[in-house]
């Protein structure tokens, strides 16, 4: 069985890493802030409780550690899904 990188044309030369490498090397440093977009400091209500809650909840995730915030998506998703649900019954 072959590899996906296997096929000739995936190969790089060798000259191309070479200019890769030096092409890193001298490229602009990028700012070392978080992003460049402005995050959403107010959150309009939607009369939806479940919507107006994970929407408040998503307007503090600037705060929280970046570590954190994977788990805080699947926890604002998750009270998303389990709204839906209830909705369908």
């Amino acid at each position: 069985m072959s590899e996906l990188n296997d096929h000739p044309e995936g190969r790089a030369e060798p000259h191309s890493v070479e200019l890769q490498t030096a092409e890193l090397q001298t490229a602009e440093p990028q700012s070392a802030g978080p992003h460049d977009a402005p995050w959403p400091d107010d959150t309009t209500p939607t009369g939806d409780a479940a919507l107006d809650s994970a929407l408040e909840r998503l307007a503090g995730v600037s705060s929280v550690p970046v570590a954190e915030h994977s788990g805080l998506y699947a926890e604002i998703h998750d009270s998303l899904m389990a709204a839906l649900d209830a909705d369908e019954r």
